[in-house]
């Protein structure tokens, strides 16, 4: 950093400048973190990951290739992400002076990108260990290839930083290179094709692999890395100003445990489609709302195919639950997951209904009847998927219970949607402390509070997963929804 740099960055420090007293209750809320929640959290995961149907699946013939498309994915997402929330980022008022001074973006903007690579490459680099660990573990790979994957995945971590950043830096070009990616990824997932794509070397250097396509993912990193600095030198600075607000109006709706309200800022605007006239007078008012609830959908297509997309995947998700030799609940949790982060966008009218059904009637139609309606358009999108995913993944006499799955999965995890659009603020009732022997459990429940959608969903798809095993499952994780949705509807405004 330069010392014209680094003098400015003194200045900002300067006014935000931490007491010793403020250090040390941070280290020590660092410290009880790490050992309440990130030790017995990362135990947990390793036994999972140890566990005799993980291990199955981590050894199964198919675990390269899926490796291959989520690598592949992962890289295509970095640059979608990198459009609306680059690496490189200040607060809003350190951006607007930076961005608008003379000095060179690659000088400083450089901590927060260091900052922001060093964490996805320490999460890739632990996920890659995690998975050769778990194959050491019962020798079904050699140490050598294991270390030799977790390098890789350092090296994927670095490659998915820059793409993050390319994003960033080319913002109307990372949406057709991400499609590329992503179609050149799935076009490419068979085994013979590996050896002629990067994602495809992260496949054959899968443990039990050969360590020598590390050379090739080191000499892609090296270039890529290389070219950063002309990345960050082509920020536009009106790009940086404008991410840097969104971020931090995202991080003080999150303060306060308002994901919804965080995540809404991110939210596309129409474009293409803003032109379209949504609402269109038909007889049967049912079907007014559909229509109407379509042609919001379309009017944001990244918005609507990302959501279908992710429901796609919950339907691959939900079929392999109920495949033989699979763990079926973890697979389910993630389908109900899945489900209700791809039922989002299609949610819109859902929100719309339950933010005015508490006020005076604005279509002449009850708020019982405004909410049903909207809720229309996403049930059938959502069955629709799940069934044809369902159908097309399940082989032979594995379709009935797949599909019963698909059919319980839908429903539950929209009325998941239902009832966290009915939510409302946060209950002043939470703020108050729970004194335990153990500490204040406040925050654990505040945190319960915010993500309780997200919690209703991942036990949905358990309870889908497990649906002919443990049938009554099923049935409370459907009255527990119901229940909670019914709650909030009568206690609404």
């Amino acid at each position: 950093m330069s010392s014209r740099s680094a003098g400015a960055m003194r200045i900002w420090r300067a006014r935000n400048a931490r007491s010793r007293r403020d250090r040390a209750f941070l280290a020590y809320m660092v410290f009880m973190i790490a050992v309440v929640a990130v030790a017995p959290l990362a135990r947990a995961v390793w036994l999972s990951a140890t566990s005799a149907e993980s291990v199955a699946v981590l050894a199964s013939s198919t675990a390269p290739a899926v490796t291959v498309l989520v690598v592949a994915g992962l890289w295509a997402g970095a640059l979608l992400l990198g459009r609306n929330r680059g690496p490189a980022l200040r607060p809003s008022f350190l951006t607007h002076a930076l961005a608008t001074s003379d000095l060179p973006r690659s000088d400083t903007f450089l901590r927060p990108l260091l900052i922001a690579g060093s964490l996805v490459t320490a999460l890739t680099t632990i996920i890659a260990g995690l998975l050769a660990g778990s194959l050491v573990s019962h020798e079904l790979a050699d140490p050598l290839s294991a270390a030799s994957f977790a390098m890789v995945g350092t090296l994927v971590g670095v490659i998915t930083t820059v793409a993050w950043l390319a994003g960033q830096a080319l913002p109307r070009a990372a949406l057709p290179i991400a499609l590329g990616i992503l179609s050149l990824g799935a076009a490419t997932a068979a085994p013979a094709a590996h050896p002629f794509t990067p994602w495809g070397w992260v496949g054959l250097a899968y443990p039990g692999g050969s360590p020598l396509l590390l050379i090739p993912m080191i000499a892609l990193t090296a270039a890529l890395v290389t070219a950063a600095p002309a990345l960050m030198n082509r920020l536009d600075s009106a790009g940086l100003v404008a991410q840097a607000a969104r971020w931090d109006s995202s991080t003080a709706h999150a303060t306060i445990m308002d994901f919804s309200a965080a995540a809404t800022i991110y939210q596309t605007r129409p474009h293409l489609g803003r032109r379209i006239r949504t609402v269109r007078s038909i007889r049967w008012l049912p079907a007014t709302f559909l229509i109407s609830d379509a042609i919001s959908a379309v009017r944001t297509p990244g918005r609507f195919v990302a959501g279908v997309v992710a429901i796609v995947a919950a339907g691959v998700l939900i079929t392999l639950a109920f495949a033989p030799g699979t763990p079926g609940w973890p697979l389910g949790a993630a389908a109900g997951l899945t489900v209700f982060a791809g039922v989002g966008p299609l949610t819109d009218g859902v929100r719309h209904a339950a933010s005015i059904a508490s006020d005076f009637p604005l279509y002449g139609i009850s708020d019982e009847r405004l909410l049903a309606n909207h809720t229309l358009f996403p049930l059938i999108v959502t069955l629709l998927v799940l069934l044809a995913v369902v159908i097309v993944c399940s082989t032979g006499t594995g379709i009935g219970p797949a599909v019963v799955g698909a059919l319980a999965l839908g429903p539950l995890a929209l009325a998941s949607r239902v009832g966290n659009a009915l939510k409302g603020p946060l209950p002043p009732a939470l703020l108050t402390p729970i004194p335990t022997p153990v500490g204040d459990l406040d925050p654990v429940v505040r945190m319960a509070w915010a993500l309780d959608g997200m919690l209703l969903a991942a036990l949905a798809g358990a309870s889908a997963a497990l649906a002919f095993d443990a049938p009554l499952l099923l049935a409370g994780a459907t009255i527990v929804l119901i229940s909670v949705g019914f709650s909030r509807w009568r206690h609404r405004g």
